[in-house]
């Protein structure tokens, strides 16, 4: 019993050996199949185009990778009869896979196959933009202020939608020290983008710095404070009416450094200054003694607070 069970499995396996060679082999035969491969724009030929053909009922099996030669001919042979899946390929054209019905008795007439060039990636404008600002950066950061307005202005007359532009022009300006066109391209600025909290600060900031105090305050009163994140806009709106002796004006922007950034020290200093020049000792000597507790070592107004602080009774 045990030899004919030993036997019986050597004749299957026999038989298996036998079906997988049959398997392995089923594509080839006497079918071939050919044409010109063209350029579908063009009608060029193409040289070098791969032909890859496989018959799925064999395992996608088949003859291998053949190219297209200089005028474009391409050919498969050595096959057997069935629907053979033939694909193109070739850098820069879009594959293409065709069905074909190969016969072993019978020859299929030359086959033209067109391919289409892939179309060209199309360029992130986000990624020219970004590329664009950093080099503008780095000349801004090498004083090359000229050079960075004209990328500005590039990427401004390019993308006129994209509104941040034209602050980066005036910056340039105010870099160079012309405050002047600073202004005329903030106030443009301002106009396109009214909601922009930044554009109205620095628009405010440098119309202070250029004397024109009121248009200045005007601007900055109108911003929403809660949304201010630098206590500069209030303290230079206060120094300002200060220099012009309007020292009760100025308390008002001061109590709005205070009460905004508590935890900056400049605007208690700032507040004690014109508290005294308006005879207010009281709020002067607390305002000072904050400013004195808060301030770095280093701060260039501490010596003077002590100062004043020394002659307040």
């Amino acid at each position: 019993m045990k030899h004919v069970m030993k036997l019986s499995s050597l004749v299957v396996f026999a038989i298996l050996v036998s079906v997988a060679g049959v398997y392995a082999q089923e594509w080839r035969g006497m079918g071939r199949v050919g044409g010109f491969v063209l350029d579908e724009e063009t009608g060029q030929p193409l040289e070098g185009v791969v032909v890859k053909a496989t018959l799925p009922t064999a395992g996608d099996r088949g003859p291998g990778e053949t190219k297209s030669k200089k005028n474009g001919e391409w050919a498969v042979g050595g096959v057997a009869r069935g629907e053979w899946a033939v694909d193109f390929s070739k850098d820069g054209y879009e594959t293409r896979r065709i069905s074909i019905g190969i016969t072993e008795m019978g020859r299929i007439p030359p086959m033209e196959i067109k391919l289409k060039k892939k179309a060209a990636p199309v360029a992130d404008p986000n990624d020219e933009i970004k590329e664009q600002l950093t080099q503008a950066a780095a000349m801004m950061n090498a004083k090359q202020y000229a050079d960075a307005r004209k990328i500005y202005e590039d990427l401004s007359a390019k993308h006129p939608e994209v509104k941040q532009f034209r602050p980066l022009i005036a910056r340039t300006y105010y870099a160079e020290g012309n405050k002047k066109a600073a202004i005329e391209h903030l106030r443009k600025a301002a106009a396109e983008d009214p909601d922009n909290l930044e554009v109205k600060l620095l628009l405010g900031n440098t119309l202070m710095e250029e004397g024109q105090a009121d248009e200045a305050r005007q601007i900055l009163a109108s911003l929403d404070e809660s949304k201010v994140t630098d206590p500069a806009m209030f303290l230079n709106a206060g120094i300002a009416l200060v220099n012009e002796r309007k020292h009760a004006d100025a308390i008002v922007w001061f109590d709005k450094a205070v009460a905004r950034f508590p935890q900056h020290a400049d605007g208690y200093y700032y507040r004690g200054i014109a508290n005294l020049s308006l005879a207010k000792t009281a709020e002067a000597k607390a305002d000072l003694e904050k400013y004195v507790s808060m301030a770095p070592a280093d701060a260039p107004e501490l010596k003077t607070a002590k100062q004043i602080l020394a002659t307040i009774k």
